[in-house]
């Protein structure tokens, strides 16, 4: 199931904004008498372009004193200072700049040189977005959908989404082709879903990339291609999108789209692993354990399984257990055995429960209490 990530939690919302597009910091040359400190930071003159541009900003040039913001921001030929960047942006926002309406929105709405307020970054990102600023219509569709300084209205999240989305921008296709996938605010069209998402991908967006690749696995909106699927599994994956890495395991551990190699398969699971993925980590942990496309090694199967099972793995919680239980390579210890079947058994895991059963019919643990 392809799930709409960026519709989570206000805390999801603010991490992206800590990665999702920067063009509000793009500087815009404007008029002539901005060419001069353009030139300059093109050169990368950052301090010539920063005294260039602080001269004609404290005459009341709006462009300069957006542009003085976006070098505060990002400390180019000056010491980084957020505070200093929304003053600028307010200045040049309250003249009318439509890019520094939005820079001073995203400032509200990361506590970044203002004390935090969706309230008031949505209204400073809807100026931008109704004078058609393409970033700024994306997030406001964004905060529409998280209802955040904004009643929640997916209807209105929909409508922005798609201004900005039609303005070809991948942040907004993917967020519109997830609405599409689960049905939200709109009819589910699994068409739509993949016509939207595939403009993303296109773009080089990795979870739109990802999603592509599911749709492709699983004929969702078009028909089922395991040699596509795999192709955009890999460009996702080669993106560093964990996921994907171990997806595109899986189709080499399969055959599926790609020939089938074992060893490939291990490597793009080490990389999922790596990454922290608890699922990679337990297949790696079988990989290890069985000999399957590495060298059996059972130090290293426990060890990958238990950076699984510490994430709620339950099939590594089962394997963790086992090991205890038959005592591979560590101690014997039931009681250690128990403890790890129980936490696969509370996430409904019939394999973890009957071995706890079978436990305390043996005796070997208590027929109550906590393990």
């Amino acid at each position: 199931m392809i799930s709409p990530r960026e519709f989570g939690a206000i805390k999801a919302l603010i991490a992206v904004l800590l990665i999702v597009g920067s063009a509000y910091l793009a500087l815009n040359s404007g008029y002539i008498k901005n060419r001069k400190a353009f030139a300059a930071y093109e050169a990368q003159s950052y301090v010539e372009a920063f005294n260039q541009w602080k001269g004609l900003a404290e005459a009341g040039d709006t462009y300069a004193q957006y542009n003085l913001g976006a070098l505060y921001s990002h400390g180019q030929g000056v010491a980084q200072n957020d505070t200093k960047a929304a003053y600028w942006w307010r200045k040049a926002a309250e003249a009318g700049d439509v890019n520094a309406a939005y820079g001073l929105g995203r400032s509200y709405l990361s506590g970044q040189g203002v004390q935090k307020d969706f309230g008031t970054a949505s209204q400073w990102i809807r100026k931008a977005a109704q004078a058609g600023q393409i970033e700024a219509q994306y997030f406001l569709g964004y905060l529409y959908a998280q209802g955040a300084g904004l009643p929640q209205d997916d209807r209105l999240a929909i409508e922005w989404l798609r201004k900005a989305a039609d303005h070809g921008y991948a942040q907004a296709q993917y967020s519109l082709g997830t609405y599409y996938a689960v049905g939200k605010g709109v009819p589910n069209d699994d068409v739509q879903a993949f016509a939207w998402t595939a403009k993303a991908a296109n773009q080089g967006h990795r979870k739109a990339q990802l999603n592509i690749a599911v749709m492709y696995a699983l004929g969702r909106g078009v028909s089922a291609n395991d040699a596509e699927a795999a192709k955009w599994f890999r460009k996702a994956a080669e993106q560093g999108d964990p996921e994907a890495q171990l997806q595109l395991g899986f189709s080499y551990s399969d055959g599926k789209g790609v020939p089938q190699s074992s060893s490939s398969a291990v490597l793009w699971w080490l990389k999922a692993a790596n990454h922290g993925n608890a699922e990679a980590q337990a297949k790696l942990g079988n990989t290890y354990y069985y000999g399957e496309g590495a060298p059996r090694n059972i130090e290293a199967a426990l060890s990958w399984w238990r950076k699984a099972a510490d994430q709620g793995n339950a099939v590594a919680q089962i394997n963790l257990g086992a090991a205890y239980y038959d005592g591979i390579v560590v101690e014997r210890d039931y009681e250690e055995a128990a403890r790890w079947f129980t936490k696969a058994a509370a996430q409904g895991n019939a394999d973890a429960q009957s071995r706890l059963d079978a436990m305390r019919q043996r005796k070997l643990i208590p027929e109550q209490g906590t393990l």
